[in-house]
C-alpha cells in the first residue's frame, strides 16, 4: 500500500504519495510561510488528508527541520528560525490527527536514507550523508539501521566546530560547518570581501562565479578546502563505507566536485582513501524517498 511521504524545507513544504517500489503516485507543495508550529502541524494534516480522499494510504513519514525524536516525533531543539515549535510531538500529533501510523524524523536525516534507498547510496550499509542547502545538515546509517545517539543529534554535521571562535551560528555556537559550507554562507562569504556591491543568493554567487569574478573564485578555492577537511574528520571519526553529499549544492557539483575530490585525498590519510565518495542523485526527491522508506518500516 502506499504511504505520504513530507518533506518540509525553509521555503516550501512538499508532499507525495509514494508506493513500495519508490514510484510517485502524486506530489504537493505549499510555501512553507509559517515557520511556526501550528502552522505546520495543520500544513502536514492538509497534505495527509487530501491525499486519503484518493489513495488508500497505510502510514506517513514526515522529514522535519529542527533535532527530532523519532520515537514520538518529538521536536528536541530547533533554531530560532522557527516558533512555538520546540517540545512539540509531531509524530503523536499527526498520527491522532489522521488516524495513520506517523514517523517524523529530521529532513535531513531523511535525505539519506531516501539516497540509501533508491540513489547513489545503495548497497551501502555504513553511509554518513552532508547535506549541503540553505544550511547544512546530515544522518548517518550503521549497519542499514540510522542512527541516534542519545540527544538524537547524530549526524549534525552542520553544527560540528569547524573554525573555533568563528562566526555566531544560530545554533548558539560559533564556527559551526553551517556558517562556511551552506549555499547561504557562499553569497554571504562573497559580500564580506566585495566592495562592488552585494548579492542575496546562491544563484547569484554562481552565476559570477561563471562569469570568472574573482572574488567568487577565492570564496570557492576556500568552499572546497573547508568541504574537503570537514568529509576527512568525518572519515576518520565514523569510518563509514561511504561519505554521500547531497542537498541542492550537489546540483552545482560539475563546477567543484573533481577539485573537492582532490582536496579530500591531499588531506586525508591512507586510510581516507578506502572511503567512497559519493554525489547524490535523487535530487530533491532524496527527503521524500527517506520518508517514505521510514514509513514503510512502519508497517512490517
Amino acid at each position: 500500500m502506499p504511504v505520504v511521504a513530507i518533506d518540509t524545507g525553509a521555503t516550501k513544504i512538499a508532499g507525495a504519495v509514494i508506493d513500495e517500489n519508490g514510484d510517485f503516485l502524486d506530489r504537493v507543495q505549499y510555501p512553507n510561510t509559517g515557520h511556526n508550529g501550528p502552522f505546520i502541524i495543520d500544513t502536514y494534516t492538509r497534505i495527509i488528508s487530501d491525499f486519503r480522499e484518493r489513495f488508500p494510504i497505510a502510514a506517513t513519514g514526515i522529514g522535519a527541520g529542527g533535532r527530532i525524536d523519532p520515537v514520538n516525533g518529538k521536536v528536541l531543539f530547533a533554531t530560532g528560525a522557527y516558533t512555538d515549535y520546540i517540545g512539540l510531538t509531531l509524530g503523536t500529533e499527526i498520527s491522532v490527527r489522521c488516524g495513520l501510523p506517523a514517523i517524523v524524523d529530521n529532513e535531513c536525516r531523511m535525505a539519506v536514507y531516501g539516497e540509501r534507498w533508491k540513489g547513489a547510496a545503495q548497497g551501502y550499509d555504513d553511509v554518513f550523508g552532508i547535506i549541503l542547502g540553505t544550511g547544512v545538515g546530515g544522518g548517518y546509517v550503521q549497519g542499514g539501521k540510522p542512527v541516534y545517539g542519545a540527544a538524537c543529534s547524530t549526524g549534525e554535521v552542520g553544527h560540528y566546530i569547524l573554525y573555533p571562535g568563528g562566526k555566531k551560528c544560530m545554533c548558539g555556537q560559533s564556527g559551526c560547518v553551517e556558517q562556511y559550507l551552506s549555499g547561504t554562507a557562499l553569497w554571504q562569504s562573497y559580500n564580506s570581501f566585495s566592495i562592488a556591491g552585494e548579492i542575496s543568493s546562491g544563484y547569484e554567487f554562481f552565476e559570477l562565479l561563471d562569469k570568472g569574478d574573482i572574488i567568487a573564485k577565492k570564496v570557492m578555492d576556500k568552499f572546497i578546502q573547508d568541504l574537503a577537511v570537514c568529509t576527512v574528520t568525518i572519515s576518520n571519526l565514523l569510518s563509514p563505507h561511504a561519505i554521500l553529499l547531497g542537498g541542492g549544492l550537489t546540483d552545482t557539483a560539475d563546477r567543484w566536485w573533481d577539485r573537492f575530490e582532490t582536496a579530500y585525498l591531499e588531506n586525508g590519510s591512507n586510510h581516507c582513501r578506502n572511503i567512497t565518495l559519493l554525489r547524490a542523485a535523487t535530487g530533491n526527491n532524496a527527503a521524500l524517498l527517506g520518508a517514505a522508506w521510514m514509513a514503510m518500516r512502519l508497517l512490517r
